[in-house]
């Protein structure tokens, strides 16, 4: 069931039919995103676009105007004839780089450039700037999105008192388990608690791209040739804007692990291949099969002595990704009860595929999973199965509705069932979780039990504050979200208007 099941024609018939029209008031509608104030070190006035204010070493205010500011960097393609391949009419591909301001946005959809955001001074630093800022490589539609996200671009938020460290487990399972290096919690952790937020060094498209231009030139070209210009043009980009980075960060950068590394040489692409995270809240429309995705790395989760992920792989995760785009970065919260001292683990993959399918897609990352799941893989692929066979509908919930010879709790027990059924195998973060969460939510509302309805939807918002971030989540904790609900109470009006039709039934049977 989709978090857009209360618009179906089924749905809409059922409330029309069962119950009266719920009277909504205004603040049922959802809430819209918080509104925060622009970053500023003067806190009483926020900057202008283009101007920054800082404090120098000697504590004077100081303001960078926007020739001050990392400019951007458009990839442009020359399409001419080579002169020296062999053959007539041949033609070749060069690449040239133009720089336009930091703050311009006219670009064409879909021509790629590289861009600093949030936008930082030329001679920025992580000491005046501890947040950081982000190298990227992207659409001009994408920094024309970036750009006119409200509020943007705000601090990063983190939690009052650090709640991971890095180093090794203190208490390795079992005598003969080896301590290993990685992410732990140093306090216990409830769902939805933040653990960190990192903007990344790097932002890239997950997919090669070129420009339109290539168009011409390849169809020219047999296959293997194609692949060859488009590899070595997709290099080049990626060396322009790596180009970008401090010398520090580029020194961290190679550093990281490659899982295409030949020879001893590592590449740039090799090493986001292998240390990207997908960025879900980036994509650029228009791009079918995920060519509009986006590929950022950042060096929290890594050990930058031996370039090993720190932040272990899990087909259980306890940790859940989001996309902030306000602050323009991943925050990573407590996907369930998190356990101190317990190490902190993330999924790349879809967990609810069978073992054998897991396996397969992480040997392209050169990993291998030793989670609890693909330890006893008979186990996992069977809970997997069971809930899949007894995944609860949409026309199962309206049954329940109409039904009235079913109980109150029938549905809410199927639901229960399919949690246990996900928690049992750590697959809290899959989205038939949360249909689940809702489910009962909403068999609550129907039931007219606000309270225990309330208590699924706040679990609810909290998984969606995994997932999407603070959005909407507040609206959980007011009463009206349940008592306005068009649900309210439409079973107990259904069962009232079987019990009073069934009395009338029996009425008239009497008088003959």
């Amino acid at each position: 069931m989709k978090r857009g099941f209360l618009n179906t024609t089924k749905v809409k018939q059922a409330v029309s039919t069962q119950a009266p029209p719920a009277q909504l008031g205004d603040d049922d509608q959802a809430s819209p995103s918080p509104s925060y104030p622009v970053a500023s070190e003067d806190k009483s006035k926020a900057d202008p676009p283009g101007h920054e204010r800082r404090k120098d070493s000697k504590g004077k205010e100081s303001e960078k105007s926007l020739s001050d500011y990392k400019k951007d960097q458009r990839i442009v393609y020359h399409l001419g004839l080579d002169t020296e391949a062999p053959g007539p009419g041949v033609l070749s591909t060069t690449q040239f780089i133009e720089e336009s301001p930091s703050d311009m946005l006219n670009y064409e959809p879909h021509e790629l450039i590289c861009t600093t955001q949030p936008a930082v001074p030329i001679d920025a630093t992580r000491e005046h700037y501890p947040d950081g800022w982000t190298e990227c490589l992207i659409t001009g539609l994408m920094k024309q999105t970036v750009l006119q996200t409200p509020s943007f671009c705000q601090p990063l938020s983190q939690p009052d008192h650090a709640s991971y460290r890095v180093g090794t487990a203190s208490a390795p399972n079992g005598p003969t388990s080896k301590p290993l290096p990685g992410l732990y919690a140093t306090k216990k952790l409830e769902m939805g608690d933040l653990i960190l937020s990192e903007r990344p060094v790097l932002i890239v498209p997950a997919m090669m791209r070129v420009g339109e231009i290539f168009s011409e030139l390849l169809s020219q070209l047999d296959n293997h040739d194609q692949a060859t210009v488009v590899s070595n043009q997709w290099q080049e980009t990626l060396e322009t804007v790596f180009g970008r980075l401090s010398k520090e960060d580029q020194e961290e950068f190679w550093k990281l692990r490659d899982i295409r590394q030949r020879n001893g040489k590592k590449s740039i692409d090799g090493i986001v291949k292998a240390n990207g995270f997908a960025i879900l809240g980036l994509a650029d429309p228009g791009l079918e099969d995920n060519d509009g995705a986006y590929s950022g790395v950042g060096f929290i989760p890594a050990d930058l002595s031996s370039g090993e992920l720190i932040f272990q792989l899990s087909c259980r995760p306890n940790v859940e990704r989001y996309w902030d785009m306000p602050s323009f970065s991943m925050q990573l919260r407590a996907m369930r009860k998190i356990s101190n001292d317990e190490e902190l683990t993330v999924s790349y993959i879809n967990q609810l595929e069978p073992y054998a399918v897991r396996q397969k897609n992480l040997k392209l990352f050169d990993i291998v999973c030793t989670c609890q799941s693909c330890k006893k893989p008979k186990i996992g692929d069977r809970r997997r199965t069971q809930f899949l066979k007894g995944k609860l509908t949409t026309d199962d919930f309206l049954h329940w509705i109409k039904d009235a010879s079913l109980s109150d709790d029938h549905v809410i027990k199927r639901a229960l069932v399919q949690i246990s059924l996900l928690e049992d195998d750590g697959l809290e973060n899959s989205p038939y979780y949360s249909d689940n969460l809702m489910m009962i939510m909403l068999c609550y509302v129907a039931l007219g039990d606000d309270e225990k309805a309330m208590r699924w939807g706040k679990k609810l918002g909290k998984w969606e504050l995994c997932k999407y971030g603070p959005k909407d989540v507040e609206d959980y904790d007011r009463p009206q979200r349940y008592t306005k609900h068009q649900l309210w109470k439409l079973k107990v009006n259904a069962r009232n208007n079987h019990r009073a039709t069934a009395l009338a039934m029996k009425e008239k049977m009497k008088q003959g």
